[in-house]
């Protein structure tokens, strides 16, 4: 049994949303300090934010089974602001994998994912004459994989425009973040509404501190199941504000958790809970980060019932966490610390180091898979300077005459350029973010980005004025001289 499903709700102007979960009108909601909390963004301004959203099923007896990972970035161009409440037209990037996808990238893509799947399934997996009975079989096989994999792609376009395609369209809102009305495409059928809803939180009813507060949202639903089979049935979704502490100077933070109640269709209960936390900016008078994790079962996704795990999270974006966030990686001031990214120790930078000398290099799967996790190792360590040789080595047997040994060298090059630009993606990203640095007694302190390290002194180009400075790597704090030594390099 599959379905989709249209709900439009009571608090508001009615909206379409094309959607079975009915959460995210406002993902989260709430206030935690003694700050105005409103939204009044800047008009002519632009906010950005990077979306992800993580589906899991959780109703197989073989454990977890991951079913999405997709992320976008969601920009709000400011038209009108005031006291009433502000409006903004939308814009939406989807991505593929963590890169961003260009608009005729994205079209010749799915068309010919398309045209791949109107062929006859026998045609499609058809076996070029000649092939030895094994290789046959063989090609049969990947063809097939292949095609499933197109089938599941299409299938998650069709039912998520909002992360796979290019979505616009407008939406005006309340001071206090309650949507009263948004025009456009983007609905994502099944578990969430529009895209352009998930960073627009719910803030208190009066604009200021409260200590907690709640609110009910009432949505009526159309579930079709194909054959003109449409029902219909009404559910709402009750909300619980808390105040928690924020992470940082001139936010606002909350916690928040949701149930939903009613939502039977035609014997199918449809059941929906969870919590979440936000963060409001009331410098930009807009959200500035959270996430929402929530369970969803009782309406199918695509041939299956739930049921699911859901995470959404949302990061707003200024230049150097759209830097971070378009390289797959978290846009947080943790995202390059050793809790979140480990440091290669010794051990495994020498496994890794006699791995690469080989005649065939050819790193095992642990370490392989330890390197894809971890940060890189200093740019002037052995392990640094073994692959960049090896690089190299391979590179020139490329030009060999000899076929088999050119078509060796350019899979042990594919291989290892992967590693090493990843390698450089990390450096690169180190030197983009702000960070406090400081002297091991913390009597200094200046905030400002990496340039350079090299010979025992670290470059730094400070935040408030963009002049550069040079310090003894030996006078900064512990966590200073880590992040300086393993991200750092020589000044270009």
């Amino acid at each position: 049994m599959s379905g989709t499903c249209s709900a439009k709700t009571s608090r508001t102007r009615p909206i379409a949303v094309a959607t079975c979960m009915i959460l995210l009108g406002a993902v989260l909601g709430g206030s935690a300090a003694a700050q105005d909390a409103v939204y009044r963004p800047v008009v002519g301004e632009s906010y950005q934010y990077g979306i992800e959203v993580r589906v899991v099923d959780v109703s197989g007896n073989r454990g977890p089974k991951s079913v999405l990972n997709q992320r976008c970035r969601l920009r709000f161009d400011v038209t009108q602001s005031d006291a009433a409440g502000w409006t903004a037209t939308y814009y939406s990037v989807p991505f593929y994998g963590s890169k961003p996808w260009s608009r005729s990238s994205l079209q010749h893509w799915i068309e010919s994912k398309r045209a791949r799947l109107a062929r006859p399934p026998e045609e499609d997996i058809a076996v070029p004459p000649g092939l030895p009975p094994h290789a046959a079989e063989m090609h049969k096989r990947m063809r097939l994989r292949s095609r499933l994999a197109d089938q599941d792609f299409i299938t998650k376009v069709d039912h998520y425009p909002g992360l796979f395609q290019f979505c616009e369209g407008q939406i005006l809102v309340s001071p206090q973040g309650e949507i009263t009305q948004i025009v456009g495409p983007g609905n994502l059928p099944l578990l969430l509404g529009q895209i352009a809803r998930v960073p627009l939180m719910r803030l208190p009813p009066a604009g200021s501190a409260e200590p907690s507060f709640g609110y009910k949202d009432t949505f009526e639903f159309n579930a079709n199941f194909g054959n003109d089979d449409v029902r219909t049935t009404e559910a709402s979704v009750l909300s619980v504000i808390t105040p928690r502490k924020a992470s940082g100077e001139g936010l606002v933070a909350f916690d928040r958790e949701f149930e939903q109640a009613g939502g039977t269709t035609a014997g199918i209960k449809i059941l929906l809970s969870g919590s979440g936390f936000g963060e409001f900016s009331t410098e930009l008078s807009m959200p500035y980060r959270g996430n929402s994790d929530f369970k969803f079962e009782g309406a199918p996704y695509f041939d299956a019932p739930g049921p699911f795990s859901v995470r959404v999270g949302y990061h707003y974006l200024d230049e150097w966490r759209q830097a971070f966030f378009d390289n797959g990686f978290l846009p947080t001031n943790e995202a390059l610390s050793a809790e979140v990214l480990p440091r290669l120790e010794s051990q495994h930078q020498l496994a890794m180091q006699r791995q690469l000398v080989g005649r065939k290099p050819e790193l095992d799967a642990e370490t392989k898979q330890r390197a894809d996790v971890s940060a890189p190792p200093p740019y002037d360590s052995l392990l640094q300077q073994t692959l960049s040789k090896t690089l190299a080595r391979f590179a020139e047997k490329e030009k060999s005459e000899d076929a088999e040994e050119a078509k060796q060298a350019r899979e042990v090059t594919s291989a290892l350029k992967s590693l090493s630009t990843r390698w450089d993606t990390l450096r690169y990203l180190a030197t983009l973010m702000p960070r406090t640095w400081s002297d091991a007694s913390g009597s200094f302190k200046v905030n400002a980005v990496l340039v350079s390290h090299a010979d025992g002194r670290v470059t730094l180009r400070r935040k408030d004025n963009g002049q550069t400075i040079t310090i003894p790597l030996n006078r900064l704090s512990e966590s200073d001289i880590d992040f300086a030594t393993t991200f750092g390099k020589p000044a270009e």
